[in-house]
């Protein structure tokens, strides 16, 4: 077991254990602030995603998970005449804003670069950085939760993708990727994460999703003709970014 999965798991066993004596606390009314149960196991939920987030520079959930925390907390923190469309929509225009200013890309082949000098000296081990995995079949199935995860698609004919992400980041690579025919079907299933989809520029994207509270961002521009892709299933409380590489 790698020292980073060890410091990983400590972290998050004594945030858990800390979100559970402020839950006791709160409800024995320590706090002045009285929250009820359900709004303080979303915020612990929704912290957990903003540290995932800004750990791994995934700009779009560390951005919403903050505008849900301000819906959630509106009357303390003052701004309870903004109605949750106001602060969602500032959201999605901070989140496009600092993902161009910032370039969270370049900050993960910068992050890529120095862990792959570092694996070549030491001889350690890919897991040691973070979960990365490169899948190779015609129907995919990635279910990724509670945790920060890379997967790489290579596939000479690809047919179907399944993607659910719960209370994390990820990115999907389908760069490297031939369509068993003319079409395929990417259903997702995403709830309080940040997700990035690289996707071909020759991919031709139908979306189709069912949207709850969060937001979908495009980034490049695909060709004019090229095979299709239905993008369905539901995205809830998170931030979809696709990009065409």
């Amino acid at each position: 077991m790698s020292k980073k999965f060890n410091r990983q798991r400590w972290f998050w066993g004594v945030f858990f254990l800390a979100s559970a004596i402020i839950l006791v606390l709160s409800q024995l009314g320590v706090f002045s602030y009285h929250v009820s149960v359900f709004t303080l196991v979303l915020t612990i939920i929704l912290v957990a995603v903003l540290l995932n987030s800004l750990r791994y520079m995934m700009i779009p959930g560390a951005v919403f998970a903050l505008a849900f925390l301000a819906i959630l907390y509106a009357h303390p923190l003052g701004i309870a005449s903004l109605v949750p469309w106001t602060i969602l929509g500032a959201a999605l225009l901070l989140s496009i804003g600092l993902s161009i200013i910032i370039n969270p890309r370049r900050f993960w082949e910068r992050r890529w670069h120095h862990h792959h000098r570092n694996f070549n000296h030491h001889h350690g081990n890919w897991d040691d950085w973070e979960s990365t995995e490169t899948i190779d079949d015609a129907h995919v199935n990635l279910d990724l939760s509670m945790s920060n995860s890379i997967r790489y698609i290579h596939s000479e004919a690809l047919a179907s993708a399944n993607i659910r992400v719960s209370t994390g980041g990820a990115k999907i690579y389908f760069d490297d990727v031939t369509l068993a025919n003319e079409t395929a079907t990417i259903n997702l299933d995403v709830s309080l994460s940040g997700v990035e989809l690289y996707l071909p520029r020759t991919w031709q994207v139908r979306v189709n999703l069912d949207n709850n509270m969060s937001h979908i961002d495009t980034l490049g521009q695909p060709t004019t003709a090229g095979p299709v892709i239905d993008l369905t299933g539901r995205i809830s409380l998170s931030g979809l970014t696709i990009n065409y590489l």
